[in-house]
């Protein structure tokens, strides 16, 4: 029975409602732990939790492991380098052993199908149970309990159940269903999506050329270090590159071209960049019309993009594209309120935290409708156990870019390498109090830091170096366009 609403203000009916008939959820499985989402940070918290010693399942709504670094195609980690500790040094070392792309130590890139199968490989090996192309999309409560998630796949609709659960979707999803409180940007307002792409069969040298020719449209390091750019193209490493090419496509209205977008580039495979460039404002990740309309724009925008490098910068006349990802990036949802709530004004003081259970570094990175701020700030700033714990709550965390956190401070613990140090957090917490037989609440925080230290993660500034961070600041404030807002 369909029953339709009529809208007072123009009398026209609405779409209606269903009414679903009642039915009975079969139970799949019981776990110790089950981590919601097997990405950046969901397959160290599978790792970390499987570890202590419990029986651990993934659910995963792709058909592979490795979140952000392989369904948006990222190789760049920019702070692993010298913002590393625990899972994320050995998970980089065995990269290096994997002998597959480069070396994520040396040069802050990690080759995205490197990740699916090290992921896999790494999980299987602990004994996780992981569970692909699953979606989950409700949550089982006791009281203020969560004791099962509700799921939906090709199996039907399905329900698994845990002593502890850890929502590393990315989106809260699971912190959601079960009434959780968030935060979403700032005055409501996420940062931009972007879609990023490789181009292929690039000639390097003729590019090179042109860009020593165009310095403006480069930043002063790029330019200084040119010629050890190309010697690196030459030799087949992996390099970074800023640039900013919105002033030159300006000069070109009718190319289609993404606005207020730079033009940041990542090689780790010869005659190749990965680039990232594409740019929409005014979607929510959250809502799957914003997320339909991402992926269109974002699409039109790389292969505008790519047609107008053909046509104009020389070294890419006969290039093409030869992978764009499974899904557009997307940056910011939902924070989900903790007992803690890490602030700006938290990392802008380097805070320390009694009950800090690891760090991130300081470099706020935020894509708003209408500002664009690169800043960093020297050292790092406690994270406490409170932001991992949701508030009103009991036997669910939370890892990743959801962590309980403000809009500022939310843009550097979006970060790869803070995300995934999270996930260890998370599941480490998870293992321990579903064996201890205690909520994640109720478990001693000394009990945690010890475990997490002894297992090689760096719980607070006390082990991290002060020099991490170059302090820096690059601003852009803009008027909102057609193209940044999402109006198509």
């Amino acid at each position: 029975m369909i029953s339709r609403n009529h809208r007072p203000d123009n009398h026209t009916a609405d779409p209606g409602a269903i009414t679903e008939s009642a039915r009975e959820v079969p139970i799949a499985g019981e776990y110790d732990v089950i981590i919601c989402g097997g990405g950046t940070s969901g397959f160290p918290a599978a790792i970390a939790a499987a570890r202590q010693g419990a029986r651990v399942a993934v659910i995963e709504r792709y058909g592979f492991l490795g979140g952000v670094p392989a369904y948006s195609i990222m190789p760049a980690w920019h702070g692993l380098k010298v913002h590393h500790s625990g899972l994320l040094t050995e998970f980089a070392r065995r990269v290096v052993e994997f002998g597959q792309g480069p070396d994520p130590l040396a040069n802050n890139h990690v080759e995205p199908e490197t990740v699916k199968q090290l992921f896999l490989v790494m999980a299987l090996e602990v004994g996780v149970e992981i569970h692909l192309h699953t979606l989950i999309v409700g949550a089982v409560k006791e009281g203020n309990a969560v004791r099962a998630i509700v799921t939906e796949s090709k199996s039907g609709r399905r329900a698994f159940a845990a002593k502890a659960f850890v929502d590393a979707t990315g989106d809260g999803d699971l912190a959601f269903h079960a009434g959780a409180g968030y935060m979403k940007g700032r005055d409501g307002k996420v940062q931009a999506m972007s879609l990023r792409f490789r181009i292929g069969h690039i000639d390097f040298d003729r590019y090179f050329d042109w860009v020593k020719w165009h310095p403006q449209y480069y930043g002063k390091n790029t330019i200084a270090g040119l010629d050890e750019l190309r010697r690196k193209a030459r030799a087949g490493e992996d390099f970074f590159m800023q640039g900013d090419l919105a002033d030159l496509f300006r000069e070109y209205p009718d190319a289609d071209l993404p606005t207020q977008s730079y033009f940041n580039v990542s090689s780790i495979r010869p005659g190749e960049l990965s680039v990232n460039g594409t740019r929409l404002h005014g979607v929510d990740g959250t809502v799957e019309e914003d997320l339909t309309r991402a992926e269109i724009t974002c699409r039109k925008q790389a292969y505008a993009l790519w047609r107008f490098l053909r046509a104009r910068v020389p070294g890419f006349e006969r290039s093409l594209i030869v992978d764009i990802p499974a899904q557009v990036g997307v940056r910011e949802t939902r924070c989900i309120i903790g007992d803690y709530v890490l602030m700006e004004a938290d990392c802008r003081a380097n805070r320390r935290f009694p009950d800090a259970v690891m760090t991130t570094r300081l470099a706020f990175d935020l894509h708003d409708v209408d500002r664009y701020i690169m800043e960093t700030i020297k050292g790092t700033v406690d994270v406490p156990y409170g932001c991992f714990v949701v508030r009103g709550l009991e036997g669910l965390l939370v890892a990743g870019r959801t962590l309980s956190c403000d809009h500022v401070a939310n843009s550097t613990i979006r970060k790869m390498e803070t995300a995934f140090q999270s996930g260890q957090v998370a599941g480490t917490a998870a293992g321990l109090a579903a064996l201890r037989g205690v909520t994640p609440r109720a478990l001693p925080v000394a009990a945690l830091q010890e475990t997490l230290l002894r297992d090689g993660l760096k719980i607070n500034q006390d082990y991290r170096s002060p020099d991490i961070g170059t302090p820096g600041y690059h601003a852009r404030v803009y008027e909102p366009t057609p193209a940044t807002t999402g109006r198509a």
